[in-house]
């Protein structure tokens, strides 16, 4: 009973078959569908010339002509949305594997040892001889703005840096800041200037970014700011050697107070903080170039 109905379909079904030979485009409703819509919009091409009739319900309105509407393809997806792409880096980073490295190492240096042993310094010294200490390492460093000041074409500012640094040695033999809280004829960067903020002046660009290990973010020129920053301390011609190093690293010790809390004020907001770092230092030192 099977084979009979299936044969008697197939009679009935032959003569579509033999037709959709012919007609490839008859095979579904689909195509039937397109096809038609293909053949009359063909037929409308040929009878350009036959005027159209208006709309029963917009026949009052203005017709637009022929062709003064157009429609063009829109773009890609991925090229209007702005979170595919990078930022721009504000700095040259080709050798970002190995400051990311020593921005790793110094990550660990200055949670893991820095910060407990900064710690303890502040558990066993007055806060009184910790601000001492580092009005006293200010003004030792006052021949590294002096003369960048000049450098720079900046008289009035070395001359602030002059009176700043008579004062608090007659006032407190340097040990008090006591010039922190008088009016300056021209405003002076409290960072005062140093010797890669002289190179930019001079028209030097900050070259690559390079993460030095303990000392942190720099650049190629501020890099080689650092050996004339060295050159006009007095604590580089302190002799042994040994006095000078360890003169240097009590002081700058000392002046974590200010480096601990930004960085990991930094650390905890960013998503990822050594381009954080990385930015926030190239924008300050174009900031202070820039003055």
């Amino acid at each position: 009973m099977g084979r009979l109905l299936a044969f008697i379909l197939l009679l009935l079904l032959a003569p579509v078959a033999c037709q959709g030979a012919d007609s490839p485009a008859q095979s579904n409703p689909a195509s039937v569908a397109n096809a038609r819509a293909m053949k009359n919009g063909a037929r409308y091409a040929g009878e350009s010339s036959q005027a159209i009739a208006p709309s029963s319900v917009y026949a009052s309105d203005t017709m637009l002509a022929p062709g003064a509407v157009t429609v063009q393809e829109a773009g890609v997806a991925h090229d209007l949305d702005d979170y595919d792409s990078e930022p721009v880096a504000s700095i040259s980073d080709p050798l970002e594997p190995w400051n990311r490295f020593w921005f790793r190492f110094n990550d660990i240096f200055y949670i893991h040892v820095a910060q407990p042993l900064y710690t303890g310094w502040k558990f066993v010294t007055p806060q009184f001889f910790r601000t001492g200490m580092s009005n006293l390492f200010y003004n030792i460093l006052f021949p590294t703005r002096f003369i960048n000041s000049l450098l720079q074409g900046r008289p009035f500012e070395a001359g602030v840096e002059f009176s700043r640094f008579m004062m608090n040695l007659m006032g407190g033999a340097g040990l008090v800041d006591l010039a922190s809280s008088k009016k300056t004829i021209v405003p002076v960067d409290p960072s005062g200037e140093d010797f890669g903020q002289t190179l930019g002046r001079w028209g030097f660009g900050q070259g690559w970014y390079i993460v030095w290990p303990f000392i942190g973010p720099s650049s190629v020129r501020d890099t080689f700011g650092r050996i004339g920053d060295a050159f006009t301390s007095p604590l580089f011609y302190i002799d042994p050697w040994e006095a000078s190093l360890a003169a240097n690293v009590g002081f700058r010790f000392n002046d974590l107070y200010e480096v601990l809390p930004a960085y990991t004020d930094l650390k905890s907001i960013a998503v990822d903080p050594y381009l954080a770092m990385r930015e926030a230092y190239a924008s300050m030192r174009k900031a202070q170039v820039d003055r």
